[in-house]
């Protein structure tokens, strides 16, 4: 029986309860092809098994149970082994029957069954890989369409370029129908967002108001604003409402002014991709939506940006490079990826955060150049201002500069969660209005190759890529990782972290899209429930913790897993939460025993708090040395493979592998790399960030230094530190040397040991001050 078109896992298992095993069994296929949730689906193929033995389809059940065998779930796995177990008592008895009685073997089953071993390998190979039966005569795969294998790729010294290989997987012939989304995870993470959003805007908005007066009413003559002490949040929520209404003529000036946006007709892009354009009318028309005006941007990255307040005044803008280096179906499916988020509505938000996020990344990118013009104009002047002057206003534009972009980066926050769910979304409308998940694997990972290109060709990540970052199908740190291995590398090979490792939905929490191995399992599995073969064979995702007891060893083990700062954080928060309830319970106790000296217990916040800061501090001292283990001749890796590194999918950023690694140092120039934000190193073997903070922290790159890490740039550098796995790996710098002797050196961890030593100070300050 074929499977139902709207599938429900319960009435499946109340179809198999009541022996109708082949309602059961279209039901539980069909949420085996169809649904998400990766523990459906095992509940759902635990079922499925019982109904094919009840059916007698024990081959079936057979295959399947090997198949569950591998599940990540353990309950899972040892339910399954068990019940092969099972499986294989009863054939081995049908075999000892069947000698003994040969007869009786002929006249209950006419044909003669392989042995178990061959069965389970082909039942398996029915069920789960869509190979061709054995009369069916697969087609020759070219070679130059497979991925290279790491051992077929030269270990020259040469800069890497990349040189991918496709499997070019097929599209479904014909359409089906996928299960409507359910959209309440979308609505909650745009309520949350936005609410988010409006709070930090609040809260920066009276931090400003309150240090311009507090300044205003130190200085000698000058009175403090009286505006500045009344409550913002009318003129904030009058402020958000008219960009909201402006939101999409503001971003084509932004767009028209720093990077050329120009008109794209429907014509021009049927001339690039035929599919793409009578996709939009189509969907368009039968959606009942006005077309989206089009637009190119004349960059070599390939980008795709969808904005707008509402689908009438919806903008799709793609770039040169989009439609270049894509193919006529990937263009389309990136195209209905975009419109995607124009039918789910969920671009009026984020073009509303991205918008707000140029005002602070404006102000950093031009006041930064500004100060740089201005101090070589003064100084071709004034020959006496090089010595005095420039410092001076060099110093001031830093400062001006680093404080915008650290406005921009923690403005991103409240809008990272939103901006990876959306994708989720859109993706699986692009899937099912083309047929084509294939399509869109590789136009993803097209993407994110031609990224990565591009920050190589230019030496740097340009200012479109940063900036509207949250509106690209794939992010800029992603194709750091994404396009500089995947030749060395099967595809498969390098995404595995991101479906296995066990830690990856926390240390995703900071990344503004979600990881792309996870992401592209949504299209493999589309492939499989339209019965063409994916374009990539990922492994199964490692599913989220819902057992308490593996939740709370999770927990205990993260400091294994999280960077120092963020477990030193949640340990200390931890041990404050632990100490508020304990404290509290102490002191309502005494209150009502009139205990008077412990009554203050319950309402001892500022003790509470410093036992947080204390506890921050603690945490580092113990974690520290493990964190930064010393880089010496007997545990250092000399100019390794970065592959090797980026295939383990174990890999945490705890494990602090010291590496030598030589290349060619990339990132901006000049005041606007001040901070180290923008430093890659490029190597024989790919491309890695770099992370490089001073004594004093970030904020203590902008003081005056003999030489800084961004006067490398474009150099060759040999650089030692600490590797880490994240959602992005990157190294932890410890020096940056050049050939002629040139030495930079960050003092990372003695900045994290200052931070500690604070805060342990001001937790002992705290409870200095408490009343005896």
């Amino acid at each position: 029986m074929a499977s139902v078109q709207d599938p429900s896992l319960n009435k499946g298992l109340a179809a198999l309860k009541q022996g109708n095993y082949s309602v059961a069994i279209a039901h539980l296929e069909g949420i085996r092809e169809t649904e998400l949730d990766e523990s459906a689906v095992s509940k759902a193929s635990q079922a499925l098994v019982v109904a094919y033995s009840k059916s007698g389809n024990i081959q079936n059940a057979i295959a399947l149970c090997q198949h569950l065998t591998q599940d990540p779930d353990t309950e899972v796995k040892k339910w399954a082994t068990k019940t092969l177990a099972k499986f294989s008592t009863q054939e081995r008895l049908k075999a000892e029957t069947a000698n003994n009685n040969p007869q009786a073997a002929n006249s209950s089953n006419s044909k003669t069954s392989p042995n178990l071993k061959q069965k389970l390998l082909n039942s398996t190979k029915g069920l789960f890989s869509n190979s061709k039966t054995p009369n069916q005569k697969p087609k020759t795969q070219n070679p130059s369409l497979l991925p290279v294998a790491s051992s077929q790729v030269s270990t020259s010294a040469e800069l890497y370029t990349p040189r991918p290989r496709w499997r070019n997987r097929g599209r479904a012939q014909r359409r089906r129908t996928l299960k409507p989304p359910k959209l309440r995870r979308l609505w909650l993470a745009q309520i949350v967002t936005a609410i988010a959003l409006f709070l930090l805007l609040r809260f920066l908005v009276q931090l400003t108001m309150i240090i311009a007066n507090t300044i205003l009413i130190k200085l000698p003559y000058f009175e403090p604003l009286q505006l500045f002490y009344r409550d913002p949040t009318i003129a904030i929520s009058i402020l958000i409402a008219i960009l909201l209404i402006l939101s999409p003529w503001l971003i084509d000036r932004l767009l028209k002014s720093s990077h050329s946006l120009e008109k794209l007709s429907l014509t021009e892009l049927a001339s690039h991709s035929p599919e793409a354009a009578q996709l939009i009318q189509s969907f368009c028309r039968q959606k009942h939506l006005p077309l989206p005006k089009l637009g190119i941007l004349p960059t070599e990255a390939p980008v795709a940006l969808t904005y707008g307040n509402l689908p009438r005044t919806a903008r799709i803008v793609v770039s040169e490079g989009l439609l270049e280096q894509l193919h006529d179906d990937e263009i389309a499916t990136i195209y209905a990826n975009q419109l995607g988020h124009i039918f789910y509505w969920d671009l009026i938000l984020i073009s509303l955060g991205t918008l707000i996020l140029q005002i602070p990344y404006t102000i950093y990118w031009q006041v930064a150049q500004w100060g740089e013009s201005l101090s070589e104009h003064l100084t071709s002047k004034f020959s006496s201002f090089r010595q005095f002057g420039k410092p001076i206003l060099l110093s001031f534009t830093s400062l001006v500069s680093a404080l915008g972009y650290g406005i921009y980066w923690l403005m991103r926050l409240p809008l990272l969660w939103f901006s990876r769910v959306r994708l989720y979304y859109s993706d699986r409308l692009a899937i099912e209005i083309t047929g084509n998940p294939n399509g869109l694997t590789r136009a993803l990972l097209k993407i994110g190759l031609g990224i990565s290109q591009d920050i190589q060709t230019f030496g740097n990540t340009s200012k479109l890529l940063e900036s509207y970052d949250l509106l690209l199908p794939v992010g800029y740190q992603q194709a750091i990782t994404l396009g500089s291995f995947s030749p060395q590398t099967p595809f498969e090979t390098i995404l595995k972290w991101d479906c296995t490792n066990l830690y990856r939905d926390w240390l995703i929490i900071s990344a503004s899209h979600p990881l792309i191995g996870e992401r592209l399992h949504l299209p493999t599995r589309y492939a499989h429930f339209l019965k063409i073969e994916p374009e990539l064979e990922l492994p199964p995702l490692t599913p989220p913790i819902r057992n308490n007891t593996a939740l709370l060893s999770k927990i205990k083990n993260s400091y294994k897993a999280l960077p120092l700062l963020q477990s030193s954080v949640l340990f200390g928060l931890m041990l404050g939460i632990v100490l508020r309830g304990f404290l509290w319970t102490i002191g309502k106790i005494s209150d009502w025993l009139n205990i008077g000296n412990l009554i203050w217990m319950h309402n001892a916040a500022p003790f509470l708090n410093a036992c947080v800061l204390i506890a921050f501090s603690i945490c580092i001292f113990i974690w520290i040395n493990s964190y930064f283990p010393d880089i010496e001749a007997n545990n250092i890796w000399a100019q390794p493979n970065l592959g090797a590194f980026f295939s383990n999918p174990d890999t945490l950023s705890p494990d602090s592998q010291p590496l030598e690694l030589t290349g060619t140092l990339l990132g901006r120039r000049g005041l606007l790399n001040w901070l180290g934000q923008d430093l890659i190193l490029q190597t024989s073997t790919g491309l890695v960030k770099l992370h490089f903070f001073s004594i004093l922290g970030p904020f203590s790159n902008l003081l005056p230094q003999p030489i800084r890490a961004n006067d490398l740039i474009e150099k060759q550098v040999t650089v030692t530190g600490w590797f880490r796995r994240g959602a992005t790996p990157w190294i932890d710098v410890e020096t940056i040397g050049t050939e002629n002797g040139k030495i930079v050196k960050a003092n990372y961890p003695i900045w994290i040991t200052i931070l500690a030593v604070a805060a342990a100070l001001w937790g002992a300050y705290q409870i200095w001050q408490l009343p005896a």
